[in-house]
């Protein structure tokens, strides 16, 4: 096998290795079952699993995954040693080709869940093409405005 096809099967099994650690794991149980009310002021007192499933309809696939909140250099002389933060993201795919990925904070790899979890980011685009929602309140209208 050459080098090339061996990289690329070990970037895409780095990600799905990671998310099958035992702190992986438990932060993707722990936030599926977040209620979004802690996440934002306002919202209902709903798991963030059934929120998420709500907002992005019953035709979307959801898929969880735990990752390092983008936070890897890609040096690994560079990253030796450091506790990368911990962050799991759900990642929507809707019709017509677009993606909602929520990212949420939940501790680091070496600590492991820890503290209050907290919403990172929500965006929503198509073709490599993303916006940033401010709100998660705001993710329901933006589904329905990018087409």
């Amino acid at each position: 096998m050459n080098r090339a096809r061996r990289l690329s099967i070990l970037l895409i099994a780095l990600p799905l290795a990671a998310q099958e650690t035992p702190v992986a794991t438990r932060a993707i149980r722990v936030a599926r079952q977040i209620s979004v009310s802690r996440l934002e002021t306002g919202l209902p007192n709903l798991t963030l699993d059934r929120w998420v499933t709500r907002a992005v309809g019953p035709s979307a696939a959801v898929k969880w995954e735990a990752n390092d909140c983008g936070e890897q250099t890609g040096d690994p002389q560079a990253d030796r040693g450091r506790d990368f933060p911990l962050c799991v993201d759900a990642i929507a795919n809707l019709p017509g080709g677009r993606i909602v990925i929520i990212t949420i904070a939940m501790g680091s790899f070496h600590k492991g869940v820890t503290g209050p979890s907290a919403l990172r980011s929500v965006s929503i685009g198509k073709d490599n093409r993303f916006e940033a929602v401010p709100k998660l309140s705001g993710l329901p209208a933006r589904i329905k405005a990018v087409p």
